[in-house]
């Protein structure tokens, strides 16, 4: 590779490496594991965002929802998916179930409850529906970044996780525009109502997704045995990231991993962080606010499937932009105050409704698609600093989303109930106020990181002068990374880029 091709690689997608055999390796890696999440999470989240269009699009008329009806949906959703949290995080870290079953099996499950949507006739019937699928979608989100934490240096985590996270937005952007499609062309056909030939689709598009898994899904590098990894190649998995002890799950070692987990302010912190940036950064398209004032305003079924898109392409952009921000400074802190400054224009304009026209509605509504990075950047935050203990690492990212499903429970009813649609005004008071505290979670991160730096551990072998060369016989500690204070520099210029995790430490605030 010459030099400028580096360098545009390196932008775009991270440090290529230099050593052919590991670039081939990393290569791979994308190819397959990539492709399943993000095709995973797509579906995963196109099923759980036409609820939304098919409530706007016809079903609210067809099901008789009043009052707060759709509101109850989306509560159930949350209880389904706040139960299913800690058993996927214990099943993926406890080396009994590989991921390469679990993963497929739940996306057969919520795949099925999704083809049964299409036949509710109640709004208690979706109630249910969505509290069941709920339980399975649970092991997606924070269980692909638990896994992307198994297989990528934490230089290469951010922009994957980032990729990953934007899966979410293509399955909501393509649901505005399938259903658009489907409003035009199948609305009424066989008997049945467009709404109900989108989660026919649903289904349809799932399915193939979770066979494909089954069959290339790698699981993690303890385990795999995939079939297009050599035994060269599954060792290097393993060797070149922070070495962590791997044994099957029993009452002593969860006990030991829980103990640690709650003496510990990562998983408090790291927990605290997104249970309230969640609810808040993301409060567009968490509360389907555009889509809401769309139909209020009187917008053709059409419209109101496809303008929500413009939000959704604002969001896929910015999450990404803003990884490469967080990936070139090495800074991960730094987006919260960007995704905040975002929300707080969004919100102090909704505030002042009758001021609003309508292009400034829509302007005010697709700003808050820069508040979804987060989900790449603190979640990569978190899989960089808790590298020490797998079970620690897998319980801190689903409590993330455990928590700020909980907490999304009763804030959802209290200030964003589906009544006050559009305008929301205690849910924009609501925001700035969690935006804030947000932010002031986002700087205790930083400062315990440097005031009590995680002994976090070291790779074997690591990119030195373009080899990879084995270190184990050198053994470095945090207080030795964090006391040569421009030693950072000397190791970089090495091109030693994870010769011992606790660089994070240093790195990543």
């Amino acid at each position: 590779m010459n030099k400028l091709q580096i360098k545009v690689e390196t932008f775009l997608w991270g440090k290529p490496p230099s050593d052919r055999k590991e670039r081939k390796l990393l290569l791979k890696l994308d190819l397959v594991i990539l492709s399943y999440v993000c095709l995973s999470y797509f579906s995963n989240y196109l099923d759980r965002a036409n609820l939304a269009n098919a409530y706007t699009t016809g079903m609210k008329e067809d099901l008789n929802f009043k009052g707060n009806d759709y509101t109850y949906a989306g509560s159930m959703f949350t209880a389904g998916y706040v139960i299913g949290q800690w058993p996927s995080a214990l099943i993926l870290s406890s080396g009994r179930i590989s991921p390469r079953f679990w993963f497929p099996f739940c996306m057969v499950a919520w795949g099925l409850c999704t083809l049964g949507t299409a036949w509710a006739k109640t709004p208690h019937q979706v109630w249910g529906i969505r509290f069941t699928q709920a339980l399975f979608e649970a092991s997606t989100f924070s269980g692909t970044h638990y896994i992307l934490g198994s297989w990528y240096k934490d230089h290469e985590l951010g922009k994957r996780s980032a990729v990953f996270a934007t899966a979410a937005q293509m399955g909501t952007l393509f649901s505005g525009i399938m259903q658009g499609g489907i409003i035009s062309n199948l609305d009424g056909k066989n008997g049945l109502e467009g709404w109900q030939f989108l989660f026919i689709i649903d289904f349809a598009i799932t399915i193939p997704i979770a066979i494909y898994g089954f069959l290339m899904f790698p699981g993690t590098p303890h385990t795999t045995k995939a079939f297009w990894l050599t035994e060269e190649e599954r060792e290097m998995c393993l060797r070149r990231l922070p070495h962590t002890e791997h044994v099957k799950m029993t009452p002593k070692t969860l006990g030991k991993s829980i103990k640690k987990m709650l003496s510990d302010w990562r998983w408090y912190l790291f927990t605290a962080l997104f249970t309230v940036s969640a609810t808040s950064f993301e409060k567009v398209g968490v509360y389907t606010e555009f889509n809401l004032w769309l139909k209020s305003a009187g917008y053709s079924k059409q419209q109101i499937s496809y303008y929500p898109s413009i939000f959704t392409a604002m969001a896929i952009l910015s999450t990404y932009i803003l990884t490469l921000i967080s990936d070139q400074t090495r800074n991960r802190f730094i987006i919260n105050p960007i995704m905040f400054l975002a929300v707080f224009i969004s919100s102090v304009m909704l505030l002042n409704w009758n001021h609003l026209n309508k292009g400034a509605h829509f302007f005010a509504y697709i700003i808050g698609g820069l508040g979804y990075a987060g989900q790449a950047s603190n979640f990569a935050w978190a899989n960089e600093m808790c590298r020490d203990d797998d079970v620690l690492r897998s319980i801190t990212l689903f409590s993330m989303n455990l928590f700020s499903n909980i907490w999304n429970l009763w804030y959802q009813i209290v200030a964003w109930p589906v009544v006050e649609a559009p305008r929301f005004r205690n849910g924009q008071i609501a925001t700035l106020v969690t935006g804030a505290a947000s932010v002031a979670i986002a700087v205790a991160i930083v400062y315990c990181s440097r005031k009590y730096p995680p002994a976090l551990p070291s790779a074997e072998i690591v990119e030195i002068d373009g080899k990879l060369t084995d270190v184990t016989h050198n053994t470095h500690t945090t207080s030795n990374v964090s006391n040569h204070g421009e030693g950072e520099g000397d190791i970089e210029s090495k091109d030693v880029e994870n010769l011992h995790g606790a660089i994070s430490a240093v790195k990543h605030v």
